[in-house]
């Protein structure tokens, strides 16, 4: 016994040590990974939990509760959610479940392992006895069947799939079927059948093997064997294991669906029913057909009206659709291969799956497992390689990108639906290239398919390349417009440039979410209330404050209602908030501290109106000619005035020429002096244009007040009196 294992070992011992990598590296991904990272969940493991709380609810699946799977599955997923439930809950209660269905799971998925490097073990070593050339362009290693297996354990899906989804339990059916029917005695083609049943009963595909061990058992389609050879018990093409095994599995799917569903038939076909009521999805049937969603039912599985209710009106012809796929698909499985090979059926089985994911109504992420385990069991090459990342690419693309990121681009769908269809059509044609009858067609239709699935996975590159800047700004557009203060994000916008280039906040959110639109126009700086000597927060606060609130005023946001600045440093005499408005979400203010003496006061009807201060700003730098100039004037009335003045703004140049000038009420306006409110600060904006021909040098700007007898008296600080305020601005080129 020792001595069998030993030798056993040396044989398989790089499988060995792969199966090792595999199954630890698939247990850790269990228990610390979450399908959809940072997107989303996307596991349908929750929707397995939900389904297995119901039975708290006192429901049953087929007594009470219709199931979109066939019945095995949801007898094996129950008492696994039972089991979980009685280990006390984590923060997060999905956690059990989610490991203990994981690792039922990784059973199947070890199995599937195992059996892709037993299948593509059997073809390498058929191929090798028939041709003394290695079959493939890139061999991971001389031992037959692990190049398969160790491409199998590095791919990316295979691991993403058994984390989310069942997937790799009826994929096990599947191949086991196949892996059984080559065993070359009479329980092999039994348990065979056996298998593909029990495959049927988690999932429709592995039916697929009924039609292809008919042929892989000696049926053969042709008049001449129908009269001689099918009810002939001594030829070799007689159909008694061919009806063996049609009845063998036709006996596990009705003796066993039949007490897994405890007899009630019509919710023992709801599986049946749910697909034919729900829309296409993520396939081109769904871009013909107008639905561009996720492949969810849309119906309560407690709810026994939904399986009478069509929730899709489709405007395709399913009926020729199917007619359709069904001639083309006698006709490819009546082709005269050679059904005396191992790689006939393992081939014709890829083909059949692809066909079958062609014609279904929709495609879901975790189907492109099935194609990648026969990918690298019948071409384990570059192209091989290259096809399975291409294919995972646009999962990714179409699953996270389209469906979760940019919904409304449709256009993106049609692109990745049509890549994935074209690319699984040549890929047909590459697994029918290695059975086709005649070996110079088939060398023809490995050359043509080959090169073709490199030009569309090249086409492909160039289109992602060229589509990536419009998802993007089609991403930005969205998060825009779904954002709580989307009206403050393009208030800031229409602001830009003025003389308020800085934003601040005491919220990190606000930084974030105001970060991707405003960062090239704005410095957005977040309040830091750290000390390392535990000074007041408050204290902190106004400290950066000080240093912050130059002599320009900055746009103060806010997302909470309480602030910190608010309720301390801004309530200083010095402090003002100006333009306060609630846009969204958000709280948008500018926030100016203004010098305790007044530039100059002006001599009106009413009371004396102050000029408290002027902000200048140009570009980044310094006014140069040819660009605006920005003035906010501050000014405030210590009582109401009774008449409404202008005021003007004029800039002239070395020569003493006028180079730009705006009078208007202030405000452009909008808040005439007549309106003033006593004590209240009034920001007034004015823009002046430097013609691109001036020169250079000291201009000189003047400020003031008139009415229609004139300009208004101005005190200066030192007493004098003017009938303008002079400041000097530098002007470069």
């Amino acid at each position: 016994m020792l001595t069998r294992l030993r030798n056993a070992y040396q044989r398989h011992r790089g499988f060995i040590l792969v199966l090792l990598l595999f199954v630890s590296f698939r247990m850790l991904a269990i228990l610390v990974m979450r399908p959809g990272g940072f997107f989303a969940d996307t596991s349908d493991y929750d929707f397995y939990y939900a389904w297995g709380q119901l039975g708290a609810m006192g429901y049953r699946t087929f007594e009470n509760l219709w199931s979109t799977y066939p019945p095995l599955f949801p007898a094996l997923m129950t008492p696994v959610f039972e089991l979980a439930s009685r280990i006390p809950p984590w923060t997060d209660p999905r956690l059990f479940f989610h490991v203990l269905f994981g690792f039922w799971l990784l059973l199947f998925e070890t199995g599937n392992l195992i059996l892709i490097y037993r299948l593509a073990a059997r073809l390498d070593t058929e191929t090798a006895a028939l041709t003394p050339s290695p079959p493939h362009s890139v061999i991971l290693s001389p031992t037959p069947g692990l190049t398969a297996a160790i491409l199998y354990a590095l791919l990316f899906v295979p691991v993403y799939t058994l984390i989310g989804w069942f997937e790799s339990m009826p994929l096990f059916f599947m191949l086991l079927g196949l892996e059984l029917m080559f065993v070359g005695r009479a329980w092999g083609w039994i348990g065979s059948a056996m298998a593909a049943g029990l495959g049927f009963l988690t999932k429709f595909t592995p039916a697929l093997l009924v039609p292809i061990a008919i042929r892989w058992l000696g049926a053969k389609l042709s008049w001449r064997a129908a009269r001689e050879e099918w009810f002939n018990r001594e030829s070799p093409g007689n159909l008694l294991r061919p009806t063996g095994y049609v009845a063998v599995f036709l006996g596990t799917v009705l003796g066993l669906g039949y007490w897994l569903t405890r007899g009630n038939v019509e919710l023992a076909l709801s599986s049946f029913k749910v697909n034919a009521m729900r829309p296409p999805w993520q396939s081109l049937w769904a871009v013909i057909d107008g639905y561009y969603g996720f492949g969810l039912v849309q119906a309560d599985m407690r709810n026994m009206l939904a399986l009478e209710t069509r929730h899709w009106d489709s405007r395709l012809p399913w009926l020729w659709i199917t007619l359709g796929f069904m001639i083309l698909y006698l006709w490819l499985y009546t082709r005269r291969y050679d059904w005396e090979r191992m790689r006939t059926p393992v081939a014709f089985s890829a083909v059949s799956i692809i066909w079958l994911f062609l014609y279904s109504k929709g495609w879901s992420p975790q189907f492109l497992l099935w194609i990648l385990a026969f990918i690298v069991i019948l071409t384990p090459d570059l192209l091989g390689v290259a096809l399975a990342i291409a294919l995972s690419l646009i999962n990714f693309v179409e699953a996270d990108v389209f469906l979760l990121l940019v919904p409304d681009q449709h256009w993106l769908l049609a692109g990745t639906a049509g890549a994935r269809t074209l690319l699984l059509i040549l890929l047909a044609v590459v697994f029918l290239a290695q059975i086709w009858p005649g070996e110079e067609r088939r060398v023809q239709m490995r050359k043509v398919s080959g090169a073709l699935a490199w030009g569309v996975m090249l086409a492909a590159l160039i289109g992602a390349l060229v589509a990536t800047p419009r998802v993007a700004q089609a991403y930005q557009d969205r998060r825009l417009a779904e954002h709580p203060c989307r009206e403050a994000i393009e208030y800031l916008e229409t602001q830009a440039g003025g003389p308020t280039s800085t934003i601040l906040t005491e919220e990190l959110d606000v930084w974030r979410d105001f970060y991707p639109w405003l960062r090239r126009d704005y410095a957005i700086r977040v309040l830091d209330t750290y000390s390392p000597v535990d000074e007041p927060p408050a204290d902190v606060l106004a400290g950066e404050l000080d240093e912050l609130l130059g002599p320009r005023e900055v746009f103060w946001v806010t997302w909470r209602d309480d602030s910190l600045a608010e309720a301390t440093y801004f309530t200083r005499d010095d402090v003002y908030m100006l333009d306060g408005r609630q846009l969204g979400a958000c709280t948008v203010a500018r926030v100016v501290r203004l010098g305790d003496e007044p530039l100059a006061t002006a001599d009106v009807a009413g009371g004396p109106i102050h000029l408290l201060d002027v902000t200048i700003t140009a570009g980044e730098d310094a006014p140069k000619v040819g660009e605006e100039l920005n003035l906010v004037l501050y000014w405030r009335a210590d009582a109401p005035v009774e008449e409404s003045y202008t005021v003007f703004t004029q800039l002239f140049d070395p020569e003493g020429k006028m180079a730009a000038q705006q009078d208007n009420l202030p405000v452009n306006g909008l808040a005439p002096t007549d309106t003033w409110t006593p004590g209240a600060v009034i920001r007034d904006p004015y823009r002046l244009m430097i013609p691109a021909d001036a020169s250079p040098g000291g201009y000189e700007l003047y400020l003031g007040l008139y009415d229609a007898q004139g300009r208004r008296t101005l005190t200066l600080p030192d007493g004098e009196t003017t009938d303008h305020l002079t400041i000097s601005v530098e002007v470069g080129e």
